[in-house]
């Protein structure tokens, strides 16, 4: 497998199909590029990956599985435009042949019989498809997905990542659950990686799940995932925090990760407090995203572990007023 290390750009940011479809193109993680076979991972992040997904399970056995996003690229192959096909043979393909993930829509994917689950203006599902696929990671994970039922209504479109700020929106539409329980959300305010929600719901089954994903998980996975369970706590990270299972204790332990991001290798056990000290290092962390941190910390210092607490010292010094509010 040839080595990405980088390659030039093949596509746009944005390929533009028909009927108004768009998709990512290779502005993020080549994903264009990977699902028509021009890139590959190479042999050694293949081997770090498969190492990764086999070490989860021998080591917390049934607990855990892993779950990969299919490209919207993937699901609605008759909307590229004609000279582009995407390869059967994939690595995420063959990581679910060997059992060793589970590749959420699998049979859509074959059968491209796709429907509304991604939006057209977007990289990721709607609320609908969003909804689909966590009933899909329940079940997987063995617990009861019908105890949920759910309806839905019908809302404007707000999610148009594929799109350019200036860029002229067309009116679109998408279901929407209409009758979700109340939920308890309580987050440390962190924009993608170090990102923590928690989810509570007072209804649902006594289990708690631990996730670990991308911004799948982060948009309506877990909040699907959460109709059905008492506890949902999603971390932004491809990677599983060891230490951090260790003090959560949950029942389940869920890894989702997006077709695309395979082409780069896990930092596996990476902790939260590495996550969160990187970005302050980058400078990738704004005062407003600073406060909320500092802010929430009580409720999440237990899950954080003492590691965090030279990072929030460094936060506080670094932000001063804007965190502490004086």
């Amino acid at each position: 497998m040839p080595s990405l290390d980088p390659p030039p750009y093949n596509f746009p940011r944005v390929l533009i199909g028909h009927e108004g479809w768009r998709f990512l193109g290779d502005g993020n993680n080549f994903s264009l590029s990977q699902m028509v076979g021009l890139i590959r991972a190479s042999g050694s992040v293949s081997h770090q990956w498969s190492n990764v997904l086999r070490s989860r399970t021998a080591r917390y056995g049934s607990r855990t599985k892993t779950f990969i996003m299919p490209e919207k690229t993937c699901l609605y192959q008759r909307y590229l435009p004609d000279d582009l096909q995407v390869i059967p043979d994939r690595f995420a393909t063959f990581l679910a042949h060997v059992g060793w993930a589970h590749y959420v829509f699998a049979d859509h994917v074959t059968q491209q019989d796709a429907g509304d689950l991604y939006h057209p203006s977007d990289s990721h599902t709607t609320a609908y498809g969003g909804y689909e696929a966590s009933a899909e990671i329940v079940r997987a994970m063995g617990l009861d997905a019908n105890a949920f039922q759910p309806t839905w209504s019908m809302r404007s479109v707000d999610s148009f990542d594929l799109f350019e700020p200036d860029e002229v929106r067309p009116a679109l539409s998408e279901r929407v659950l209409a009758n979700a329980p109340p939920l308890d959300v309580t987050t440390n305010g962190l924009s993608n990686r170090g990102c923590v929600t928690r989810i509570v719901n007072p209804n649902g089954a006594n289990h708690r799940l631990l996730v670990f994903g991308d911004s799948f998980a982060n948009l309506y996975l877990c909040y699907g995932i959460a109709l059905h369970v008492r506890e949902v706590m999603f971390v932004h990270s491809v990677s599983f925090d060891y230490e951090m299972i260790e003090r959560y204790r949950p029942d389940y332990i869920v890894g989702e990760i997006a077709e695309r991001f395979l082409i780069e290798a896990p930092a596996e056990g990476a902790s939260l407090a590495w996550i969160v000290q990187s970005k302050l290092v980058d400078d990738m962390l704004s005062p407003a995203e600073a406060a909320q941190f500092v802010a929430s910390y009580e409720p999440f210092k237990d899950l954080y572990g003492p590691a965090m607490i030279p990072v929030l010292t460094e936060l506080r010094r670094r932000f001063g007023a804007a965190v502490t509010g004086s």
